[in-house]
């Protein structure tokens, strides 16, 4: 079988083929991802509109060029909708769509009425560096952090796809090939190769879009606490013990607040477990209003505990911000059906400075959140400030 144009042609169409079935085989087991259903349909509309390239011996030209055309705009579309889906960018569908209309208009205008297949060639290449060049700029500029390695590679290949069709922007084609894209010579051809290899390295490079998200999404889980959202209590032990060392290097303070929902074990005795399961929700989501700072960590320490580490922060700051916590808990009941819950809480709270350890201060405020509870709960209660070890 020599290397001709027909050839790489069919074998392209067979390559997008099998890429499409193998992104449908991992829908299969990826259900949860919505951008990897707009890169399957994406891709099997592309592999439909090399269909067009492949028979385009055997079956009438015009038709079949405005067809496969227009279905490689929509795959296009798609694609670039997929990674704005997995950036979680709305993207306005009027401009990707207006583009695509004026792609295919300009399709249309150089096969039937002016037809000329080297302005046809352009303008299918202006329209591939204006989407790669958006895709990539989509994931240079919101690449979420935790998954700018995978961004960046994908941005990478989408840049080199817009530099192969802006390269073959200026390329001449062949003297005679009317519009015969076939005969359109060995620049263009050379152009057509390097798109299919770089078409097999844009679907690699999908799949780590996918699996770096994924491995983002388990460490957060594994960090987080199902019924809450909050970070667990390993996730704010480990945070606050970073944050414990910056602060010793700085000779900063750190104030620590342990909350215990009050009558809780009442809740769920009159109410049932699921109002109690309610009741931890509305306390948690009242601790997140609560927070005045991305320094502060909270998160559920166990059961009906929680705990919020201020970096930073000294004995009047800690105080103030627990004085919030019970106005703000008063303020916004548990709605459980019609029926609303008041919610307190019995707060210990303890402050070191310089050199003091995690354990320590949790073993200060927890004998100052037992002293609250003591008094009569829906209160606050500092201990003394632990000593430097």
């Amino acid at each position: 079988m020599s290397l001709d144009f027909p050839t790489v042609a069919v074998l392209g169409y067979l390559l997008c083929l099998g890429i499409a079935l193998g992104f449908s085989l991992l829908l299969l087991v990826l259900r949860g991802q919505p951008a990897l259903r707009l890169w399957t349909a994406s891709l099997w509309l592309l592999a439909l509109s090399l269909t067009s390239v492949a028979l385009r011996a055997q079956l009438p030209v015009v038709p079949l060029v405005i067809f496969g055309n227009a279905v490689l705009a929509l795959s296009a579309v798609l694609m670039l909708y997929g990674v704005a889906r997995h950036l979680e960018r709305r993207l306005p569908p009027w401009q990707p769509a207006l583009l695509a209309g004026v792609y295919v208009a300009g399709i249309v205008v150089f096969v039937v009425p002016f037809p000329n297949l080297a302005i046809r060639l352009n303008v299918a290449s202006l329209f591939a560096v204006l989407v790669n060049g958006w895709m990539a700029w989509l994931l240079v500029r919101h690449a979420p952090p935790a998954q700018r390695t995978s961004c960046r590679l994908a941005a990478a290949i989408f840049a080199a796809e817009a530099g192969v069709y802006l390269v073959r922007l200026w390329l001449p084609v062949a003297p005679g090939a009317g519009q015969d894209i076939f005969r359109a010579g060995a620049p263009m051809f050379a152009t057509y190769l390097a798109g299919i290899f770089l078409e097999l390295a844009r679907c690699f490079a999908l799949v780590l879009l996918l699996v770096e998200r994924m491995l983002v999404d388990l460490r957060r889980a594994a960090r987080t606490d199902g019924l809450t959202g909050l970070l667990n209590r390993s996730a704010v032990l480990a945070d606050g013990q970073a944050h414990l060392q910056h602060g010793l290097r700085a000779q900063q303070p750190m104030a620590l607040l342990l909350l215990d929902v009050d009558h809780f074990k009442q809740i769920n005795d009159r109410w049932g477990h699921q109002c109690g399961d309610r009741v931890l929700q509305q306390v948690a989501q009242v601790l997140v209003s609560c927070m005045s700072s991305p320094q502060h960590l909270l998160g559920r320490y166990g059961g009906e505990e929680f705990v919020v580490l201020l970096p930073g922060a000294g004995h009047a700051r800690a105080v103030a911000l627990a004085a919030t916590i019970h106005a703000q808990l008063r303020r916004h009941p548990a709605q459980v059906g019609t029926a609303q819950v008041q919610v307190t809480t019995s707060i210990g709270l303890a402050v070191g400075s310089g050199q003091h350890d995690l354990a320590a201060l949790l073993a200060a405020a927890d004998a100052a959140l037992y002293q609250a509870k003591a008094d009569g709960r829906d209160r606050t209660v500092s201990a003394a400030p632990v000593a430097a070890t």
